[in-house]
Formats: C-alpha cells, sequence, structure tokens
C-alpha cells in the first residue's frame, strides 16, 4: 500500500480504493457563494432580486469559487445577508404598494446639484439665494411624499425662508426658526418618469460684524407612489401555503414550518427547531405585528439561520476518519448545488423524502431530468465560465491605441458566442472534445464585423467555420483576448492555460526577478515580433526552462492577434503558426493543436477532474486519484457527454459519502 500511495502522489500509477482503503474524503461546512445565494432565493421566492452582487467578492480556490475552505464568513459579510434577509421578506414576500419604492439623495453626494454654496461637515450650505436638486426616475405615476431635512443659520430680523419645489416650480413655502435640524414634507401627484426634487433658499441676508443666515441641506427623501395598489408577490403564495381566516393562527404558522420551512433548511426540522421558530412569531404578534409580518419575522430568522447560508453536512462522530453515506436530503443538495447552483426542488425533495434517491436508478434519472431543465444553464455560468475563462473576458482591458476596435459591445458578443458553444455541448448531450473541434460557431453582427463573416440576418446565427482557421475555444475571440495583454499576443500565458486548463499539467511558476521580454526597440530599429521576442527571451537559461514547455503551444495560435482577429503577419515578419506539445508531437495551425489536444487522453482526465472540483466544492487529494480515474473511464465508455460524466461523479463514493477529520486535521 505504500508503494502505491508514493506512485500514486507522482501520477505514475493508479490504485484501487480496494488497494488504498476507501476514503471518500470530506468537504468543509460550505457556504452558499453569491451565485448560489441568489439562485436559491429566486427559487424559494420566485423573485429577480439579486442580494448577492451586494456581498464580498467570493474567494477563488483551484480556479473556481465555491471551494468550501475558501468561502469564509466576515463581518461584513453577516451584516449584509442580515440586510439581503429583511429586503427579501419586506419584498418578495409580504404584501406591499406596487412600484413603491423610497430613495434618500444626500446633499453633499453627486447624486444632488446645486445652483451655488458648498459642502460643509453636516451638509450642502447655500449660502446664498439658490436651489439644491435631487434628480430621479420615477417608476410609476401618483402620489409622492417629497421630504428634506433642513437647518437654518438665523441671522437678521427674520427667519430662514425656504420652498420645496418640483422641475424647477416652487410649490410651498417653510419658514424655519430656531437653529435645530427640521424635516420639512410635501405631497406631490407626480407623474412617472425623470423629475427635478428642490430646495430652494429664498430670503439670504448679510452684515458684516452682525451675521450671516444660511440654509443647510443633508438629504433630500422622496417616497412613493403612496396611493399605488396592494399586491403580494410571488413569493407570498410560497411562504403562506395556509390561510389564517380559514383555520387557527397558530396551525397555520405550524403548517408553514411544516410545508415551508424544509424548502429554505433543505431538510425537515426537529420539534425544536419549530418550537424556537415558532416563539419568534409568538413574540412579533405580542409587540403588535400583524399576521403576516409575524411570519415574515420567523421566514427572515430562517434565512439568517447557519442552516440556510451553510450547506450542512452532518457526521454523527465528527473526529472519526470512517466514511459515512450522505443523507438523502444532503444528497440532493450536493446534486442540485452541482448542477443548478440552487436549491432541490420539488420533486428532487420528494426523491430524497421517501428515501429513493439513495437508489442509483432513480439517481441517474433524476440527473438527466435536472440537465434538461433550463436551470442547468447554470453549469455554463459556474462551471464552464470559470474553467474556460468566459468570465475571465470581464476582467481583460485591451489598449484603445493597439486595439481601438474593441469595446463593450464586442466584449458582450464575445461571452455570449462562447456561452452558447458550450451549452451546445454540455446540455446538447454532445461528445465534450467538441469543445475543441466544432468547426462552426454563433455570430451576431458585432462579431461578424470582428472576423470578417457576412453578417447574419438578424441577430444570433450558427455558421460554418469551414474555409477559416478557426476551430473550437481556442480560437474564439473571447479566449484569445482573455489570453492576451493589453498590447499584444501572449503565447506563454495561452500555452501555459493550455497546460493546465485542458491537460492539468500545471507549468512550474516562474523564478523570482525574472526579466520581461524587451519589447523596447532602439532608435532607428524596427519593431519585433512577438514570436522573436520570446525566441531571444529563452536564449537566458533562467527563461528556458518553463518557456520551452509553453511557448511552442503558444506560438501555434499567433495567427490569432490580442482581440481574436485573424492574422498573416506581426511586425512585418510572416506568422509561422508552428509548434509542439511537451511530448515533441508537432502541428502547423491552430486547428491542428486542437485536434491533438481533443485526442490526448490527458483532456478526458482534465475535463473530468475539473468538473469533479466544482462538484465536490473542494481540492483533489491523493485519495481522489482513484475516483477520478474511476470516473474517467466510465465518462469514455459513456460517449464523453457530460450527462455520462455527471452521472459518473454523483455514483462515486467521493460524492455520495464523506468522514469527519482526526483531531481538527484537514
Amino acid at each position: 500500500m505504500r508503494r502505491c500511495l508514493l506512485l500514486s502522489a507522482l501520477a505514475l500509477s493508479s490504485c484501487t480504493p480496494e488497494e488504498r482503503g476507501p476514503d471518500p474524503g470530506r468537504v468543509t461546512l460550505h457556504r452558499l457563494n453569491a451565485t448560489e445565494y441568489d439562485n436559491t432565493v429566486r427559487d424559494l421566492f420566485l423573485t429577480d432580486m439579486r442580494p448577492g452582487r451586494t456581498f464580498p467578492d467570493d474567494d477563488f480556490g483551484y480556479g473556481f469559487d465555491n471551494i468550501a475552505d475558501t468561502l469564509s464568513l466576515s463581518p461584513l459579510h453577516l451584516e449584509l445577508a442580515e440586510a439581503a434577509s429583511r429586503d427579501l421578506v419586506n419584498r418578495a414576500v409580504l404584501p406591499g404598494l406596487a412600484d413603491q419604492g423610497r430613495w434618500r439623495v444626500e446633499a453633499e453626494s453627486d447624486g444632488a446639484t446645486a445652483t451655488l454654496g458648498g459642502a460643509s461637515s453636516e451638509g450642502w450650505n447655500l449660502w446664498s439665494n439658490g436651489s439644491l436638486t435631487a434628480g430621479l426616475n420615477l417608476p410609476g405615476p401618483g402620489l409622492y411624499s417629497f421630504t428634506a431635512r433642513v437647518q437654518g443659520q438665523q441671522a437678521g430680523p427674520d427667519p430662514v425662508q425656504m420652498a420645496l419645489g418640483l422641475d424647477g416650480v416652487q410649490r410651498e413655502t417653510f419658514e424655519i426658526e430656531g437653529s435645530a435640524w427640521q424635516e420639512v414634507n410635501l405631497q406631490l401627484t407626480v407623474s412617472s418618469g425623470y423629475h427635478g426634487f428642490s430646495v430652494h433658499f429664498l430670503n439670504d441676508w448679510y452684515e458684516e460684524g452682525v451675521g450671516d443666515r444660511n440654509l443647510l441641506v443633508d438629504w433630500i427623501d422622496v417616497e412613493g407612489p403612496l396611493d399605488a395598489e396592494a399586491v403580494a408577490p410571488p413569493g407570498y403564495d410560497e411562504v403562506f401555503r395556509c390561510n389564517p381566516g380559514l383555520m387557527p393562527e397558530d396551525e397555520c404558522v405550524d403548517y408553514i414550518l411544516r410545508n415551508f420551512a424544509p424548502r429554505v433548511w433543505r431538510r425537515p426540522l426537529t420539534t425544536e427547531e419549530r418550537e424556537r421558530l415558532t416563539g419568534l412569531y409568538v413574540h412579533g404578534r405580542s409587540e403588535g405585528l400583524e399576521f403576516e409580518p409575524a411570519v415574515g419575522l420567523m421566514v427572515q430568522a430562517m434565512l439568517m439561520s447557519p442552516h440556510f447560508l451553510f450547506r450542512v453536512e452532518i457526521d454523527d462522530d465528527p473526529e472519526s476518519l470512517e466514511p459515512h453515506d450522505l443523507s438523502a436530503w444532503e444528497l440532493a443538495s450536493r446534486v442540485s448545488y452541482f448542477l443548478w447552483s440552487s436549491m432541490p426542488d420539488e420533486e428532487l425533495f420528494e426523491a430524497a423524502e421517501d428515501g429513493s434517491l439513495l437508489d442509483d436508478a432513480v439517481l441517474n434519472a433524476q440527473i438527466e431530468r435536472m440537465l434538461e431543465d433550463p436551470k442547468a444553464e447554470a453549469l455554463v455560468d459556474t462551471l464552464a465560465s470559470q474553467w474556460l475563462f468566459i468570465r475571465a473576458v470581464d476582467d481583460t482591458e485591451p489598449d484603445y491605441a493597439a486595439f481601438p476596435e474593441f469595446d463593450e459591445v464586442l466584449r458582450h458578443s464575445m461571452q455570449e458566442e462562447m456561452r452558447r458553444n458550450v451549452a451546445e455541448v454540455m446540455l446538447g448531450g454532445g461528445d465534450m472534445r467538441a469543445l475543441l473541434t466544432q468547426r462552426s460557431t454563433w455570430i451576431d453582427a458585432r462579431l461578424a464585423e470582428h472576423y470578417g463573416f457576412a453578417e447574419p440576418a438578424e441577430g444570433w446565427e450558427r455558421v460554418s467555420l469551414e474555409g477559416t482557421d478557426r476551430q473550437g475555444v481556442l480560437t474564439t475571440g473571447g479566449w484569445l483576448t482573455a489570453l492576451s495583454y493589453p498590447t499584444r499576443t501572449s503565447p506563454t500565458r495561452r500555452g501555459a492555460w493550455v497546460l493546465a486548463n485542458l491537460l492539468c499539467e500545471e507549468p512550474p511558476p516562474p523564478p523570482p526577478d525574472i526579466p520581461g521580454l524587451m519589447e523596447e526597440t532602439a532608435e532607428g530599429e524596427e519593431p519585433a515580433s512577438v514570436a522573436a521576442l520570446l525566441a531571444k527571451h529563452r536564449e537566458d537559461p533562467t527563461c528556458r526552462s518553463c518557456h520551452q514547455l509553453m511557448d511552442p503551444i503558444g506560438l501555434g495560435l499567433e495567427n490569432f492577434d490580442g482581440v481574436g482577429r485573424y492574422r498573416q503577419t506581426d511586425a512585418g515578419e510572416v506568422i509561422e503558426a508552428q509548434g509542439s506539445l511537451p511530448d515533441g508531437r508537432a502541428f502547423d495551425s491552430a486547428r491542428a493543436l486542437s485536434d491533438l489536444l481533443a485526442e490526448d487522453a490527458r483532456f478526458d482526465r482534465c475535463v473530468v477532474q475539473k468538473t469533479y472540483i466544482r462538484a465536490l466544492g473542494r481540492g483533489p487529494t491523493v485519495e481522489d486519484l482513484p475516483y477520478v480515474e474511476q470516473i474517467t473511464a466510465e465518462y469514455v465508455a459513456g460517449g464523453r457527454t457530460f450527462s455520462a460524466l455527471a452521472q459518473a461523479i454523483v455514483r462515486s463514493d467521493a460524492f455520495r459519502m464523506r468522514r469527519g477529520e482526526d483531531g481538527g486535521e484537514p
């Protein structure tokens, strides 16, 4: 067994679970990341609210943002989660006024404009007759409440006089007596659309050595429409599955806890948990809350519980290394967050409740069903977008002087092309090697212009790539742009990415203090091509050892510039898009490179490894090697479809089992 361990660690040999002893590993208590949070509340309350976008950015590990060990919970994160829970209950669950909103504009912020004056420590000082205006885009017509918090700096015989106005017209005047902060209010009937709400200072007065009359404005607040019709949001029916008018309130609350709460915590509640939540409802009623807001208090507590914010899996003996099966409820959550990045649906919950989900045939059928559901597009936006660098296109900033044609419209089109191609393979039952070998792609008018193709009749259109050097993900404009520098291509970055993400052979890190490419040319010299610069760079022995692994791969993609346009020359030199893989296999075009990679057994294994990491939410260990190899064999035998891969992963002990940890050490 010791020999097996050592060889496996070096990836020189494999071991069966029988040789090593089964060890499914363990996943750290897994906080929902921002995407999972948003998708979960979407499915819980049928809302389009996305509070996770306000949370701190999730950290990455192993290329993904769902690695449990990196998903910490900071005080700020907790504070924002509390605000999100309150907002969700108030806007997605409880009946409210249609289109009603409230906007507060601080007087010294960019949201307010003034004809004169200046910011002070307490607000905006109108030191002469003039106005301060907040411009707002109102969602609907109706009655609005307009409030301003002001303070008068008194001088002279009269108190400060001011007016509240709409769209430049003064509507009502006020006298501000004394020096305390005051709130003045006006209700106005306003149409929908853009309007300016103004505070006007009317009676400036100044006498040297005597005093100066001014008006300070702290903020402007607008709320409405106040007369909007009360409506119940879609989440109301999801929560209130009973009518207190048809049964006693306490029975209705218990019904909600038995039928809605298990969806929030993704498992049945214990008697003690139901009693504690009921206590919150009783407290709310004792404080004067009506039935619905008191239930809302209970729902907010559910959303703030670790059983919602985390995917909790229980070890009966947390320090035991003995593997044990996940419960059907825990397995349902693992499957749904793997395939949908969201909570289980009703059918998956039912299979967990009756225990049938633990049967292989039922589990496989559920996976097939879930992959056909539109929610499976989450696989494209999470697994594929991070692994294949679709998201990374957001982070690239091509230099305008070098690539003036690049703009935000093109960025969006590049990403959409990649998403459509990937979705077609992953969710359409195709061979995953087609990610590299597709001889067609999706384009819109912006991409057609960029690639030099005929413009589609309208919208997006699938076009053939025959007769071009484009094929698969490695020749999409988005991928090529994401792996370039702002002013030029980077064969090194492109080659390193291929090794790390398609063959799962991470190149060694560069030595410290390694010099960059010498791109500057002496006076009178012509600029050199990137290929020539790299050739000179590799003359340094400290650079050669790494670059000889990466550069020959990336140089095969040099026919595509820093924003993915096809070209035949670089700095006046004819490009020879030839290269080789580290094992010596040569290619003479981007298409030939993609074909070689698609037929490489390491690509099959890498597809499995990347998906395995994302599915489990943890990094791989030596103990995972037998599982990865078994899953790879089943994936290949199943036609290399994503469905076959998903089923093989979910059936594995690593996915369906866990263990504790010895003495607190992972």
